[in-house]
């Protein structure tokens, strides 16, 4: 779970670099990225059973 967090950290920074220079195939291969770390790390709390409460995760 640390690991698809530390990921998830990195891509959100990547996508800030890639804005800056204004790149906008990397931001949206970055963000499909970042969907799928987060939709990886939902099912890895769901079948743990720890329930995340996404608008204060946010």
């Amino acid at each position: 779970m640390e690991r698809l967090l530390t990921l998830i950290d990195g891509v959100n920074e990547d996508i800030k670099a890639s804005q800056a220079i204004g790149n906008d195939l990397l931001i949206k291969q970055y963000h499909h990225l970042k969907k799928d770390y987060t939709s990886q790390l939902l099912e890895l709390l769901k079948n743990y059973q720890l329930p995340i409460h996404l608008d204060e995760a946010a």
